[in-house]
């Protein structure tokens, strides 16, 4: 059971964190962001913290928290705050590092906040994950434990099953998709800058996606509107990001699928 509740916790965190993102993009956007790289509505590194803490709280300075969360003694709040802090940062650094290295994409960058590192992490972000992690450790994480508490393990285990078959379907889904974004944007960049020979060539090996033929006098826009879902998706999810080797299609594309639908 007990594999299957960290799992179950990693779905509910992350699926919370899509949430706080979601609401806070949409909001500052004043418009709808589904946030994540996802299909589903999580974002796997809020779930990946919240697990780490809860292993590393278990390890190191169990913290069996009744409620109300005011009963927790100052040292055992600044220790969840600096070890939060800690793992989150440690995390996002290298969830930033893989997407830059394996998919060749900055999905967020902190360069122009103070005291960032290679604008992957900076300390304003470090900081919130502290709070965060307190707020987890010392109220979200009992009542939820407690409420998991009260479900049988049998539901736990199929709902274990079932959710852990369409997280993979969509992983499968996504990853597959990133990797296949770069040459995508390669064709679309080679397409629209007319560079007819080697774009066609190009056009022609990912007709799939396009959904049809692509002709030498193919519009802009109705390439971009063609472009892999995936990837008009993931551009829309993150208006900040960049495209570390496709900088100008990928920009072009941002600015496309923020365009108000006709």
């Amino acid at each position: 059971m007990i594999p299957a509740a960290y799992f179950l916790g990693f779905v509910f965190y992350s699926f919370l964190g899509w949430i706080w993102e979601t609401t806070y993009c949409s909001v500052k956007a004043k418009h709808f962001i589904n946030r994540g790289f996802l299909n589903g509505p999580i974002i796997p590194i809020y779930g990946f913290g919240a697990v780490l803490i809860m292993i590393a709280v278990n390890l190191l300075a169990p913290l069996a928290a009744p409620v109300p969360a005011f009963n927790f003694t100052i040292i055992n709040i600044l220790l969840v705050f600096l070890g939060g802090m800690f793992l989150a940062t440690i995390l996002e650094f290298t969830v930033a590092t893989i997407m830059e290295t394996w998919f060749h994409l900055k999905l967020w960058d902190y360069s122009k906040n103070r005291f960032n590192f290679k604008g992957r992490i900076c300390l304003k972000c470090s900081l919130f994950f502290g709070l965060l992690s307190v707020l987890f450790i010392m109220v979200i994480e009992p009542l939820t434990t407690h409420a998991a508490t009260q479900i049988p393990d049998k539901i736990i285990n199929i709902a274990t099953g079932i959710v852990l078959l369409l997280l993979l379907l969509d992983i499968g889904i996504s990853v597959f998709s990133l990797l296949k974004l770069n040459e995508r944007l390669r064709a679309a960049e080679e397409i629209i800058n007319a560079k007819v020979g080697t774009g066609l060539v190009e056009a022609a090996k990912i007709r799939d996606t396009i959904q049809e033929k692509i002709g030498e006098r193919l519009d802009e826009n109705q390439l971009l509107s063609r472009f892999h879902y995936q990837g008009r998706r993931m551009a829309k999810a993150y208006p900040g990001s960049v495209s570390l080797k496709h900088m100008e299609v990928w920009e072009k594309l941002k600015t496309h699928v923020k365009k108000p639908a006709k």
